[in-house]
C-alpha cells in the first residue's frame, strides 16, 4: 500500500509523455476536411460539419433573420440592434448584407468596449488594492481605455502581450506602453500585512499566476512550494520565471509615465500656466490681503476674532507679499505657497463683512482657473529595477526560507530554442521584454492556441478547450483538435490580428444555425455545434441592453470611472470612502465604465455573476438564484429604466403601437397577435392599481423574460 501512494508523487515532469502533450507542440497546420452534409461560408464549417458527418448528425436549419442579427450584434457589441437596424436587415438578409453587418460592427467602436471587457476577465481588472482597506488604484481606468482602443485599433496580439508584460523595456517606449504595463499591477496587495515581505511576493506570485493563465494557459502557479502535481514544472522553473518579475517595485504608487517629450511638454504648460495664469490671480489676491495684514499689526486683532497666526508668521506674510516670488526666502515662500489656505483663513478672520466678500471673490476665481491647470499624465504602474538581486528558491514556498539561487528562465519543457538575449534599459533589467518575445517567439503556437480558443468561447459560451486558462495535461484535450489548430494557425498568419479571425467565426453557417434542432437527442449536450448553443447574456451587456432600450444609454467613451447610485448604508459598511456620486448621465454609460472596487462591486453586475476579480477568470459561472429574480423585478436601477422607457412609449400614438415598440426595443422583434391581446389585458389590469405604471410594468415583463436574457 505505502508503495501505491508513493508511486502517485512521482513528478509528472518525469514523464515522457508530459513533453509531447499537444498544447506545447509545433501546430500541425491542419488540411481542411472535405466538405459533408452542410454550406460552407468558411473554413470553420468543414471541421465542425465533418465531425457531425461521422456522428451521424444532421445541422439544425438557419436561425432567422431577427434572431441571427440580434446575436451578432450582442455578440460583437454587446448591444442589442435598434429597430430601424433590424427593418433595413429584413429588406435584404442575404449573405452580402449580413457580411456588410459584421463588417460594420467590427468598425464600432463599441466591439472594443465589449471584448475588451472580455480581456479584463483575463487579467483580474479592478481599481481597488483588496483585503480590508481595498484602497483606491489612482488611474487604473488608463489601462482600461488602453484595453478598449487596442481591441479597436485591432492591434497585432503579440504586441498586446509586449505591451502588457514589458512596455516600459522596448525600443520604442511610449505614453501608451508604459500604461499597458498596468496589467502587471492589477492585483490584490495588503496594505496592513503583518509580514511584508510575504505580501510583496504574494503580489509577486499573483504577476506570475496571471501571466502564465492568460498567455500561456498552464498552471505555473501551482509550482511555488513544490514541483507541480499534475505538470511538468519544477518547482525551479517557478522561480526562473518569478525572476522576470522579482525586480518589480510592487508597493509602488501612481507615477508619472510619458515619454521626455510628454513631460517636457507638461513642464513648459505648468510653467506657462504659473507664470501667466495662477502668479497674477495670486498677486492681486496677496495685494488685497497686504492692507488687512498691516491693519491688524499695527492696530492688533479686532474684539472677539482668534489670532490664526503667530506675530512670527504675521511679520514674514507682511515681508514677502510685496517681493517678487524670485526674491523670497524660504520662510516667505512657505507662507505664500505651503501656508497660503492658513494665511488666507487668518485674513478672514480679521477682515469686516465686506472684505470677507470680496475674499470670497478672489477664492472663487483661483479655483476656477485651476480647473484649466495642466496636469501630469499619471498611471498605477510599477518601477522596474535595471540591476536586480538575485532571485532565491523558497524552501516550501515560505518567503523567509531561501534555497539555492535560480538563474532566469522558463519552464524546461516549453524552453525550445530558448529565451532572447537580454536588453536591459537604464531603468530596467530587460528580463520581461525576453519573456514577453520568448512567449511569442518558441512558444507562439501555445499562445495563439489560448487566444484563439479564448475568442471561440466568447462568441459559443463555451471553449473548444473547456478551461481557456488551462491547456495543461490536465486541462483534457479539445473537443476539435484540428480547428483549433486551424484558428491558431490562421491568428498567426494573419497578423496576430483578432478581426479577420472573429470574421471567419460569425460569417460561418455554424454561427449561423438555429438555437433549436429537430433532432436534438442525436447531440443531447451540444458537443458537435449542431445547433446554436444558447447561454446567457453577461451582467454588462444586460444592463447595457436595459439602458439602450430605455433611450438613456450614454455613449460616451473612456476616461475616469462612474459610480452608479449605490445604497449608502452598504457602502459605508464596506470600505466604499472611494465611492462617489455621479449624475444620472453619468451612470448611464456602459458597463464596463462602472467603478471596479472589489468590496463592494455593484449589485446589478454581481448579482448576475461579474467574476471575482481576485484572480484571472477564464469563463465566467452562470448561475440561477432568487436573487436575481428579486433584483430584476424590485431592483432601484430597473424599475427607474422603465419608467424611463414607458415615457418614452408614450411618445407614440395608440396602444397597441406602445406594444409593439416595446417588443421591438426589449426583445427586437414584434409580439404575435395573442401576445398583443395578452399586453393589453395586462396594461388594463395594471391600470387599475393606482400606484403601478402599466406601460413601466409590461416593460419590467418583458424585461424578465428568459428570451431578453440570453443570445
Amino acid at each position: 500500500m505505502i508503495g501505491g501512494l508513493l508511486s502517485l508523487v512521482v513528478p509528472v515532469s518525469a514523464n515522457p509523455e508530459a513533453e509531447e502533450h499537444w498544447a506545447w507542440s509545433k501546430l500541425a497546420g491542419p488540411v481542411l476536411p472535405d466538405l459533408v452534409g452542410g454550406q460552407a461560408h468558411t473554413p470553420v464549417d468543414h471541421f465542425i460539419f465533418a465531425r457531425m458527418a461521422e456522428a451521424g448528425v444532421q445541422p439544425a436549419p438557419k436561425a432567422a433573420p431577427r434572431e441571427l442579427l440580434r446575436r451578432v450584434h450582442l455578440d460583437l457589441t454587446g448591444l442589442p440592434p435598434t429597430p430601424g437596424e433590424v427593418e433595413a436587415f429584413l429588406r435584404d438578409p442575404g449573405d452580402e448584407a449580413y457580411t456588410r453587418v459584421v463588417d460594420d460592427l467590427l468598425r464600432r467602436p463599441q466591439y472594443g468596449e465589449r471584448w475588451g471587457r472580455h480581456w479584463l476577465d483575463v487579467v483580474r481588472y479592478a481599481e481597488s488594492k483588496g483585503y480590508e482597506r481595498d484602497e483606491y488604484k489612482k488611474f487604473v481606468w488608463r489601462y482600461r481605455d488602453y484595453v478598449i482602443e487596442s481591441f479597436n485599433q485591432d492591434k497585432p496580439y503579440d504586441q498586446f502581450i509586449h505591451e502588457q508584460l514589458a512596455g516600459d523595456e522596448l525600443d520604442n517606449v511610449t505614453l501608451e506602453t508604459q500604461l499597458a504595463t498596468t496589467f502587471l499591477a492589477l492585483g490584490t496587495f495588503d496594505t496592513i500585512a503583518a509580514d511584508r515581505e510575504v505580501a510583496v511576493y504574494d503580489t509577486l506570485d499573483d504577476i506570475l499566476a496571471t501571466t502564465s493563465m492568460a498567455f500561456l494557459g498552464q498552471t505555473l502557479q501551482c509550482a511555488r512550494c513544490h514541483d507541480h502535481k499534475f505538470e511538468p514544472f519544477s518547482q525551479k522553473d517557478y522561480y526562473r520565471v518569478l525572476a522576470a518579475f522579482e525586480p518589480l517595485n510592487v508597493t509602488g504608487r501612481e507615477r508619472q509615465v510619458g515619454t521626455t517629450e510628454d513631460r517636457k511638454r507638461y513642464q513648459e504648460a505648468e510653467e506657462s500656466y504659473r507664470r501667466d495664469t495662477l502668479e497674477p490671480r495670486r498677486r492681486a489676491e496677496e495685494q488685497f490681503w497686504l492692507s488687512i495684514l498691516k491693519r491688524w499689526s499695527k492696530d492688533g486683532l479686532p474684539e472677539g476674532r482668534k489670532a490664526k497666526l503667530n506675530d512670527k508668521q504675521l511679520t514674514l506674510t507682511i515681508e514677502a507679499i510685496p517681493l517678487a516670488p524670485d526674491k523670497r526666502s524660504k520662510e516667505h515662500r512657505n507662507m505664500l505657497e505651503k501656508e497660503r489656505n492658513r494665511v488666507r483663513s487668518a485674513v478672514r478672520e480679521v477682515a469686516t463683512e465686506e472684505e470677507r466678500s470680496k475674499i470670497s471673490e478672489y477664492e472663487q476665481g483661483l479655483k476656477a482657473v485651476e480647473k484649466d491647470r495642466p496636469q501630469p499624465m499619471m498611471g498605477w504602474v510599477y518601477a522596474g529595477n535595471a540591476r536586480p538581486k538575485p532571485t532565491h528558491l523558497r524552501v516550501r514556498g515560505e518567503v523567509h526560507q531561501r534555497g539555492e539561487e535560480i538563474p532566469f528562465g522558463v519552464p524546461v519543457v516549453l524552453e525550445g530554442e530558448g529565451l532572447p538575449e537580454l536588453r536591459p534599459t537604464g531603468q530596467s533589467s530587460g528580463r520581461r521584454r525576453a519573456l514577453a518575445e520568448w512567449i511569442t517567439g518558441p512558444q507562439a503556437p501555445l499562445a495563439a492556441r489560448v487566444m484563439a480558443n479564448r475568442v471561440w468561447q466568447y462568441h459559443f459560451g463555451r471553449g473548444l478547450v473547456e478551461d481557456g486558462n488551462n491547456l495543461g495535461m490536465e486541462g483534457g484535450e479539445p473537443t476539435h483538435p484540428e480547428l483549433l489548430e486551424w484558428l491558431a494557425s490562421s491568428l498567426i498568419e494573419g497578423g496576430w490580428r483578432l478581426k479577420p479571425l472573429h470574421r471567419q467565426i460569425v460569417l460561418s453557417s455554424t454561427y449561423r444555425l438555429s438555437a433549436t434542432h429537430p433532432d436534438p437527442g442525436k447531440d443531447p449536450n451540444n458537443t458537435l455545434y449542431s445547433r446554436w448553443p444558447l447561454h446567457r447574456l453577461e451582467a454588462e451587456a444586460i444592463r447595457d441592453s436595459i439602458l439602450a432600450a430605455s433611450g438613456k444609454l450614454n455613449r460616451e467613451m473612456k476616461g475616469p470611472p462612474i459610480y452608479p447610485p449605490f445604497a449608502d448604508k452598504v457602502v459605508g459598511a464596506s470600505s466604499g470612502a472611494d465611492w462617489k456620486n455621479s449624475t444620472e448621465e453619468e451612470a448611464s454609460r456602459r458597463s464596463v465604465y462602472v467603478f471596479a472596487k472589489r468590496a463592494i462591486p455593484l449589485p446589478e453586475l454581481a448579482v448576475l455573476d461579474n467574476p471575482d476579480s481576485s484572480c484571472s477568470c477564464a469563463k465566467r459561472t452562470v448561475s440561477t438564484t432568487a436573487v436575481q429574480s428579486l433584483l430584476m423585478m424590485n431592483g432601484r436601477f430597473i424599475n427607474e429604466q422603465t419608467v424611463h422607457l414607458a415615457n418614452r412609449l408614450r411618445e407614440l400614438e395608440g396602444e397597441v403601437a406602445r406594444i409593439r415598440t416595446a417588443f421591438e426595443l426589449i426583445l427586437c422583434r414584434p409580439p404575435t397577435t395573442r401576445e398583443v391581446e395578452q399586453a393589453r389585458a395586462f396594461l388594463v389590469k395594471a391600470a387599475r392599481e393606482q400606484k403601478i405604471d402599466p406601460l413601466a410594468s409590461l416593460a419590467l415583463v418583458l424585461f424578465n423574460t428568459n428570451e431578453f436574457s440570453y443570445r
